[in-house]
């Protein structure tokens, strides 16, 4: 099936990008508490920790305090050192288990270190002994939605939003897990919360936008995306975004130009020609798909394939008409 060509989709990158600075900002507060962990649950959460070899080679080899050895860990953990950040945290937990605070910033370093079950796990233990840390909520669910388990992540972040409402990220990650589980209208609802509470977070408007695409709104769309390219004029994704939009209105011109500004004149001739071809416009497409060819002639196999069906498809509708 002839499908326009769409930019790669590296949503869920773009959402870590934006979330976690926040998750982070909030990794110098301490909250203590009770212990809970046995001997076992230690001896567990130590072999969690394997897979970093290099911890106990990089540990001091004097003892500091825990406030020193935790001041380096978010030093650490702010330049995104990451296993330098782990390997002080762990000295602390040897010795306060009951910090669930660094257990928290235990887990964010596992999910930005693309270590899902590890940081589940870590993420759990928090909960368990933290049911009311929003934080750990949302950073949980964010592990979820990476594991494509959507269902549990939109528990997590209903759970955060039936605590504090007015949370613009909590609302952009569950409109994020609706859209990527298939269900735009209900991403359409909490993505349109996420950027009326700040009006200034692109990645809401670009995430609505995709969602109006969804379910072929295609007015909605451009006009969401014209949103997001007054706050972000140079992204290319938003371009790539409303050329399709466009292209799907029959605004040919326009998605072109729309098209190339993304950054690649042979694709947008390729994406619109597709467009043309769905449309019946054959001629059209087969220009389109010549000129895809002609601006980069080693251009990706499917352009040739278009071309070549437009070409029989022009030719099956003159036979057809003579």
């Amino acid at each position: 099936m002839m499908t326009p060509a769409r930019p790669t989709r590296r949503l869920l990158t773009a959402v870590l990008i934006l979330i976690l600075p926040v998750l982070l900002s909030h990794c110098s507060k301490k909250t203590p508490g009770p212990t809970g962990l046995s001997l076992d649950d230690m001896a567990k959460l130590q072999a969690m920790h394997d897979p970093w070899p290099s911890q106990q080679q990089a540990a001091s080899p004097e003892k500091l305090p825990p406030d020193r050895l935790e001041a380096l860990g978010d030093l650490a953990l702010k330049n995104r050192n990451f296993e330098g950040s782990l390997v002080n945290y762990l000295q602390i937990l040897k010795d306060h288990p009951e910090r669930y605070d660094l257990r928290y910033k235990v887990g964010v370093i596992f999910l930005m270190s693309g270590k899902l079950e590890a940081a589940q796990k870590e993420l759990a233990m928090v909960l368990v002994h933290r049911p009311q840390m929003l934080l750990a909520h949302e950073a949980l669910g964010l592990v979820l939605l990476q594991q494509k388990q959507y269902a549990m992540a939109i528990d997590e972040f209903q759970s955060v939003l039936a605590q504090d409402n007015q949370r613009s990220k909590t609302h952009y990650l569950l409109g994020i897990t609706f859209l990527e589980s298939g269900r735009p209208a209900n991403a359409i609802h909490e993505l349109k919360a996420a950027s009326a509470m700040d009006p200034h977070q692109v990645a809401a408007f670009i995430a609505l936008a995709q969602a109006y695409l969804q379910i072929k709104d295609y007015r909605q769309a451009t006009a969401t995306l014209k949103q997001a390219q007054a706050l972000a004029p140079q992204n290319k994704r938003i371009y790539l975004l409303l050329g399709s939009a466009l292209a799907a209105q029959k605004q040919y011109p326009q998605a072109i130009e729309a098209y190339t500004h993304g950054g690649d004149e042979a694709q947008a001739y390729n994406n619109i020609g597709v467009h043309y071809f769905m449309d019946g416009q054959y001629e059209e497409a087969a220009k389109c798909f010549q000129r895809a060819i002609e601006l980069r002639p080693t251009f990706y196999q499917e352009a040739k394939v278009n071309l070549q069906r437009a070409l029989e498809k022009l030719q099956q509708t003159r036979q057809d008409g003579s």
